[in-house]
C-alpha cells in the first residue's frame, strides 16, 4: 500500500482541488483541513471524504471561484458569507479577527452562512486553542437523523465541538456527531453487505433495523435517544437558524450532486480563559492529574496527538484504489 507524507497529502489535494475548478485559495484551506484529517486517523472526512467535494465542485454544489467576505462586524461578533465556497475557506478569511476580538472582549462570536461542509470540526477548535482560547463549535449538515420519535431523516448528524489550551503541545479536542453513529459507517456496512449493531437506524417504515441498505433508504437515530435529539435540535438552531442559513431539512443533500449548493452555517464561539481566570492551565492540568492517576482514562485530543506524530514521522498508508479514484474524479 502507498505511503504518502503528510505535505504530499496536502499537496494530493490541493491539485485536485484546482484542477476541479476551485481557485487556489479555496483549495489551500480545504487540503490543508483534509491533511490534517488525515493526520489524526479520520480518513472517512480526510481522503475518503474529497470525492465528494471534487463532485460538488464540478456539479456547481461548491463554487470554486467563491470569494468568501465579513458582512457584518463588531466588537464581539463577525459575520462571514462563505459565497458557496468551502466552509474553511470562510473560517480562515475570519480566523485573526475571531481570536482578536476574544483576547479584546474575553469572548467572541463568529457565524458563518452559504457554506458546506465543515469536515472535522476538531480542526477548528485545535487551532482557536492554539491561540490559548477555550472555544466551541456547531456545524448543521443536510438531513439523515430522525427526531426523536420520528420516522423520517429530520436534522443533520450535526456535529459539535469543544477545544481547549492544555500545559502541553497538543490541546484539549472533542468534538461528536449529534447521530448515534457516522454515516459513512452505514454507507460502507451497506456496500460490505455487513449488519449494523441495532439502535443505529430505522427503515422507510420507521421500524428499526440493523439492515445497512434499508438504513439507507430510511433514517438515522440520534445519539442517546431524546438526549442526542435535543443535542442535534441544538446544533440546528445556532449554525442553521442563528446563521440565516438551512436548518438540516431545507439543505441539499451533501451525498449527492443534486440540489445546488446545501447553504448550511457553522457557529464559532471562542473565550479566552486569561481573561476570566489567572490559574486556568494549571487548575486545568491538576483535574487531569487528578483524572488520571489510577485509571484507564485518556483525555479528548491525546490520540489525536499520538496519530499525528505518528504520521508526521512515518507517513499515511493510502490505498491505492483511493489514490486511483481521485485522479480519476479530478481530470
Amino acid at each position: 500500500m502507498p505511503v504518502l507524507q503528510l505535505q504530499e497529502i496536502q499537496s494530493l489535494c490541493f491539485d485536485a482541488l484546482t484542477r476541479t475548478g476551485a481557485s487556489q485559495k479555496q483549495a489551500a484551506a480545504a487540503a490543508l483541513e483534509l491533511m490534517d484529517a488525515e493526520a489524526e486517523g479520520i480518513r472517512n472526512v480526510g481522503l475518503g471524504y474529497i470525492h465528494l467535494y471534487l463532485k460538488h465542485l464540478k456539479c456547481g454544489k461548491i463554487l470554486g471561484d467563491a470569494e468568501p467576505k465579513i458582512t457584518r462586524a463588531s466588537a464581539s461578533a463577525t459575520v462571514i458569507d462563505a459565497a458557496f465556497g468551502f466552509c474553511h475557506t470562510a473560517y480562515l478569511l475570519g480566523e485573526d479577527r475571531l481570536v482578536a476580538s476574544a483576547k479584546d472582549q474575553g469572548i467572541a462570536l463568529m457565524c458563518i452562512h452559504r457554506s458546506s461542509s465543515a469536515g472535522v470540526l476538531g480542526w477548528f477548535v485545535r487551532r482557536l486553542a492554539q491561540h490559548g482560547l477555550v472555544s466551541l463549535m456547531f456545524a448543521n449538515s443536510s438531513k439523515a437523523v430522525a427526531a426523536h420519535g420520528g420516522k423520517v431523516p429530520f436534522f443533520g448528524t450535526n456535529p459539535f465541538a469543544f477545544g481547549s489550551p492544555r500545559g502541553c503541545d497538543e490541546p484539549v479536542v472533542f468534538d461528536m456527531a449529534t447521530a448515534s453513529t457516522a454515516r459513512v459507517n452505514i454507507v460502507r456496512a451497506a456496500a460490505e453487505g455487513r449488519a449494523l449493531d441495532p439502535g443505529h437506524a430505522i427503515d422507510e417504515h420507521g421500524l428499526p433495523t440493523v439492515d445497512a441498505a434499508a438504513a439507507l433508504k430510511g433514517a438515522q437515530l440520534p445519539v442517546g435517544g431524546a438526549k442526542g435529539f435535543g443535542l442535534g435540535l441544538m446544533v440546528d438552531m445556532l449554525a442553521g437558524v442563528l446563521t440565516g442559513s438551512n436548518c438540516s431539512f431545507e439543505a441539499s443533500m451533501f451525498a449527492n450532486e443534486e440540489g445546488g449548493p446545501p447553504n448550511v452555517g457553522q457557529t464559532i464561539i471562542a473565550i479566552d480563559p486569561a481573561f476570566l481566570s489567572e490559574h486556568y492551565i494549571s487548575h486545568l492540568e491538576s483535574m487531569f492529574d487528578a483524572l488520571t492517576t489510577d485509571n484507564e482514562v485518556r483525555i479528548p485530543g491525546e490520540r489525536r496527538a499520538d496519530l499525528r506524530s505518528h504520521h508526521t514521522e512515518h507517513g499515511v498508508e493510502v490505498p491505492q484504489h483511493l489514490l486511483d479514484l481521485i485522479a480519476e474524479l479530478s481530470n
